[in-house]
């Protein structure tokens, strides 16, 4: 007898586990940061590196063992249909994909509400976004859960978040959260967002009392893939003021006296999950899958039933490509099939879709070229999306964060403006509404296009009011207009400082971010990359030389970027010594000369100045310096010569060591 609690828990796991795993895809998006694009076409099909998004997400559920699939749409519902019907998840039993249609839908929580009424969910179901990419292992998530809510079924909700550094580049602009978690089990206890404005974090004591340890945490991104209970649509049921899942939801739960749920988070590290929320987070995702940080999701998996192939530096050309014998195609270049592009063009971290046909002295960069776009002779592109249809003249250039929707014309010799945002529609539209394409039609034919908008042979508007705000909690109307959209890394969306309240749910950080930012952020990656998948020093070396060739960087750069990169792998003075045999090689490559060690300890130093732990380890990151022959004993007494404040004086007695041993070493 003593026994039957514990076969009564293992009966109550098996029983979870056997249950059907059942995911749930919203493919609305429910905000406008994608028009006009996503006047014609949902978020969830816009291509990514060539694929539809969708494609990434659903490929991401199969890989997880997911059984059935509910695809919940309202925009474009017809499309979305149309497009798995046709694809290969049309046919496919495992997973079986099923959509269901609702038109009155305006955020997740009236998707959650409309599930529920349904009754379709009947045991813990996966809640992700139709534009998530991920190639994450979800066993753990999944087990965890199970695991808890065998024990406590007030257990509602697992939410992933990934570990990552303050600049990692899917670090959505403008949503960042502050998670306060219990260290042992990861509740979230507390959940605060960011936006729009900073705020400060009150801890009520009561906390204390049931959690022994709090970690209070800024570095987590929230990757939007969450493992729920029947519980969750149920809840939002009962309560309409949910919509948002984070802002409403989460925060609803966590500060409820009377619900008594929790929820909890699983956190990730070297594994990729991200959603493509905005202009920015789309370029640093498909960034991302050129750098094959999403393998096995990269293009030569050919899950379209393409022919890619990778070449290095990060290329991937469709085998029915054609290049002219001067075309350079730099690095992070997709090029999709039967594509042309003539002589003495160049393309650089850009991904050029099917059936394009680029003429000769062109300049793309940072851009992406969708399906069947036609750009003439003498172009420049700079960080922009054209979209399927788009004809771009002779002698146009295409300044940065510029979107030109479907079929829109430019030119002959003529410039779009920097964040000009161009469509055949000239209506306003929110982004989940499905545009009246006879109205434009009938638009169009009755007004003429304007020069100075899209050049004497044109075709196009302006698109100068797109709203890019949702209602907030007290249903004001927010009527922020853009000023721009981005995508390169360093193009982000964003409303004109003025004109948006500080309430507005929506904003994109759009700071335009500089050449040399990139480039440190694309050395750091680089080197993240080389710990995970432990390379030798040589080849580390080799890559850091080949970006900063590429990006006209100097050795400064490299080590400005490798010294804290290295140090983030020290926790405590365990670690520091394992850590520097294995990568203070990596240093002294870099190191080679005294003016070079100097800077090195420089660095060294001011880093040590902003971290408080490596602080307190200043003397023997100092002592392994010159143990492990990175640097030598001149550029210590010259640095020491130069420097001041504490830390200078805490390596006073291993200066004195130094000299010392070198005047024996003279006797």
């Amino acid at each position: 007898m003593a026994t039957k609690p514990k076969d009564k828990a293992q009966a109550q796991e098996k029983v979870q586990v056997d249950e059907e795993l059942v995911a749930v895809v919203v493919a609305d998006s429910f905000n406008k940061r994608f028009l006009p694009l996503t006047e014609d076409k949902p978020r969830c099909l816009l291509p990514l590196a060539n694929v539809p998004l969708i494609e990434y997400t659903l490929e991401f559920l199969a890989t997880a063992g997911v059984e059935q699939i509910y695809v919940v749409c309202c925009s474009h519902a017809d499309q979305i249909k149309a497009y798995l019907k046709s694809s290969r998840w049309g046919k496919s039993t495992f997973p079986k994909v099923n959509t269901f249609v609702s038109q009155q839908l305006a955020s997740t929580g009236d998707a959650l509400r409309d599930l529920d009424a349904k009754q379709l969910l009947k045991s813990d179901f996966i809640l992700v976004s139709g534009d998530v990419v991920a190639n994450m292992d979800l066993t753990k998530a999944l087990e965890e859960h199970r695991a808890r809510r065998v024990v406590d079924k007030n257990a509602i909700m697992t939410m992933v978040v990934k570990a990552a550094s303050p600049a990692h580049r899917t670090r959505s602009k403008g949503e960042e959260g502050i998670y306060v978690l219990n260290a042992a089990t990861q509740e979230c206890v507390q959940y605060r967002s960011l936006f729009p404005i900073k705020q400060k974090l009150k801890l009520d004591l009561e906390l204390f009392k049931a959690h022994s340890e709090l970690q209070v945490r800024n570095d987590l991104i929230d990757c939007q893939i969450d493992i729920c209970s029947v519980d969750v649509p149920a809840l939002f049921t009962e309560n309409f003021d949910y919509q948002d899942i984070r802002k409403h939801f989460v925060r609803g739960i966590l500060e409820s006296d009377i619900l008594g749920k929790q929820i909890h988070c699983h956190i990730i590290t070297d594994t990729y999950a991200a959603r493509v929320r905005s202009t920015q987070m789309y370029d640093s995702i498909s960034k991302d899958v050129m750098a094959r940080w999403t393998y096995p999701m990269v293009p030569e998996t050919n899950i379209m039933g393409t022919s890619y192939t990778h070449h290095s530096p990060y290329i991937y050309k469709d085998e029915s490509v054609i290049l002219q014998f001067g075309t350079k195609l730099v690095r992070y270049v997709v090029v999709g099939e039967k594509t042309s592009i003539g002589d003495k063009t160049t393309i650089s971290e850009s991904v050029i879709g099917r059936n394009c046909r680029i003429g000769k002295n062109v300049v793309i960069n940072g851009s992406y070229i969708w399906d069947n776009v036609v750009i003439g002779d003498n172009c420049v592109i700079e960080r922009s999306i054209l979209a399927d249809g788009v004809v771009v003249l002779n002698g146009v250039k295409i300044e940065k964060g510029s979107i030109l929707s479907y079929g829109v014309q430019v030119g002959p010799e003529f410039t779009v403006k920097e964040f000009a945002r161009l469509s055949l529609n000239k209506g306003r539209v929110d982004e989940d509404s499905d545009f009246d394409e006879e109205e434009s039609d009938a638009e169009s034919d009755d007004e003429e296009y304007d020069e100075t908008q899209v050049g004497e042979d044109g075709k196009g508007y302006e698109k100068k009011d797109i709203i890019d705000a949702d209602d907030d909690d007290d249903e004001e109307e927010h009527k922020a207009i853009l000023a721009v959209c981005s995508i390169a890394r360093d193009i982000q969306l964003h409303d004109i400082e003025d004109a948006v309240d500080e309430d507005t749910e929506d904003e994109d950080d759009l700071s335009d971010v500089d050449a040399l930012e990139r480039s440190h952020r694309e050395l750091i990656s680089t080197i993240e990359r080389a710990f995970e998948e432990n390379h030798s020093i040589d080849n580390i070396v080799l890559e850091l030389n080949t970006l900063k060739f590429a990006d006209n960087l100097d050795f400064h750069d490299i080590r400005l970027t490798a010294v804290p990169t290295v140090l983030s792998l020290v926790t405590n003075a365990a670690t520091l010594q394992t850590t520097l045999k294995r990568w203070g090689g990596l240093l002294a490559r870099f190191a080679t000369d005294a003016e070079d060690q100097l800077d090195l300890l420089q660095i060294l130093e001011e880093h040590c100045k902003t971290n408080d732990e490596h602080a307190k380890l200043f003397v023997k990151i100092l002592t392994l310096f010159y143990n492990l022959d990175i640097c030598e004993e001149d550029a210590f007494f010259v640095w020491f010569k130069k420097s001041s404040g504490k830390l200078r004086d805490s390596a006073k007695p291993f200066i004195t060591w130094l000299q010392e041993a070198e005047e024996e070493s003279s006797d």
